[in-house]
Formats: C-alpha cells, sequence, structure tokens
C-alpha cells in the first residue's frame, strides 16, 4: 500500500508542477501590441453590448439548480438557480466584477449562467473582433485604471475604456494559443482529481482492513 501511495503522490507532484507550469505560461502571454492598432470603446454598441445582472437572493438558490450564479467573483459560481434572465446564449459572454477585487471571466457560447446585480456582461456584436481576445484585453485595462473594492467598474466605467484590437487573424492565431494551453490545464487537472480520488480509496480500504484485523485480533483474544 505504501508503494501505491508513494507512486501516486509522485504522479500528483509532476502533474501539479506542470498545471502550475501551463498556468504560468498562460498567464504570461502578451495582450496585443496598443501600438498600430484602431482602439475602440467597449460603450461602442456598434460593436459590443453591455449590461448588469439582477440581484438574487439567499432564499432563490437551489443547490440542486442547474445555472451557476455569477456575482463579483466571476471566476467560480457562488451559488446555483432554476431560473434564466438572459434567455439568449448565442454568443460568448465576458464577465467583469463590479465592486470587489478586479477580475475577468470568460463564459462560452451555448452555456446557461446567472449574472448578479454585482457582475457586468460584454458580448460582442461585431463579427470581426473575437470575445476571448477582449477579455483579456479588458482585464488589462482592468488593471490599469485600478478597478478595485475603492473603485468600482461600473457599467459607465467599463463603457470609457479602450481596447486595441488587432486583424481578425491575428487574433485567431492568438486565441488558438490559449485554446491550446487552456486544454492541457483541463486534462492535467482531471488526471490530478482522479489521482487524488484513487489515493483517497487506497487509503480508505487499507484503514478497512486494518480495522478488520483489529476486530479478529479482539475475537481471537477473548476466544
Amino acid at each position: 500500500m505504501l508503494d501505491s501511495i508513494q507512486e501516486l503522490e509522485s504522479k500528483l507532484d509532476f502533474d501539479n508542477n506542470n498545471t502550475l507550469d501551463f498556468k504560468a505560461l498562460l498567464a504570461s502571454l502578451p495582450t496585443p501590441p496598443t501600438q498600430g492598432y484602431p482602439q475602440y470603446r467597449l460603450n461602442d454598441k456598434d460593436k459590443f453590448s453591455l449590461q448588469i445582472g439582477k440581484r438574487v437572493l439567499d432564499s432563490e438558490l437551489n443547490p440542486q439548480g442547474q445555472i451557476p450564479v455569477f456575482s463579483a467573483n466571476v471566476k467560480k459560481p457562488f451559488g446555483f438557480i432554476d431560473k434564466e434572465l438572459l434567455k439568449n446564449y448565442e454568443k460568448d459572454s465576458v464577465l467583469w466584477g463590479i465592486d470587489g477585487d478586479w477580475m475577468v471571466g470568460f463564459i462560452p457560447k451555448n452555456t446557461p449562467f446567472y449574472p448578479t446585480d454585482h457582475c457586468g456582461v460584454l458580448r460582442v456584436r461585431d463579427k470581426s473582433i473575437k470575445a476571448k481576445i477582449v477579455s483579456f484585453l479588458l482585464d488589462e485595462a482592468g488593471k490599469k485604471a485600478g478597478f478595485s473594492r475603492n473603485l468600482r467598474a461600473s457599467i459607465e466605467r467599463i463603457g470609457s475604456v479602450k481596447i486595441p484590437l488587432p486583424p481578425l487573424q491575428i487574433q485567431e492565431k492568438i486565441i488558438s494559443a490559449i485554446d491550446s494551453v487552456e486544454s492541457q490545464i483541463k486534462k492535467i487537472d482531471s488526471r490530478l482529481e482522479m489521482l487524488e480520488t484513487r489515493k483517497a480509496e487506497i487509503l480508505a480500504n487499507a484503514l478497512n482492513a486494518n480495522n478488520e484485523r483489529e476486530r479478529e485480533r479482539e475475537r481471537t483474544g477473548r476466544a
């Protein structure tokens, strides 16, 4: 059993390091240059739509709900709900936290979610612009603007943000590289989860076997 656990831990360490390497690479990917490309305001209604979600009460949350609810933390849902707000999910969505630590998230199209009034939603209307690129550019712009708990990223402030957009072909190349890294991270994370589960099963089986031996010794001793 000890050898099995040590082997699993070795695999876990290896995969953990790989995940960290990939995530560091993803975080280090440069955004498109700010010079030489046209700049667009996010309140340009021909190219983008901006909206804020609706307040959700604790009583509306349902652990068995199918729709994830996103608030100021746009990376992780804080609960689930049974109703929808947006209805239409034909486009990718870029989320931003309005009044928490500055944070930007990305929800691929055809993925239902429910934004609260602490979460903003940006969608792209122009086919020559990729939402995933916008999410990275918005994240960088928000950091430069200093959006935070003290400086709320209101819809008006987000609308005034300008982002540089390279040609579609360049956007697609950047997204392809990002998708490749993210795919590897998902595979490793899945493997890590499997290995952790297997480790727990081995430990549980070993403890059960040890308890059974102890009970058998007690029975033998009494006999």
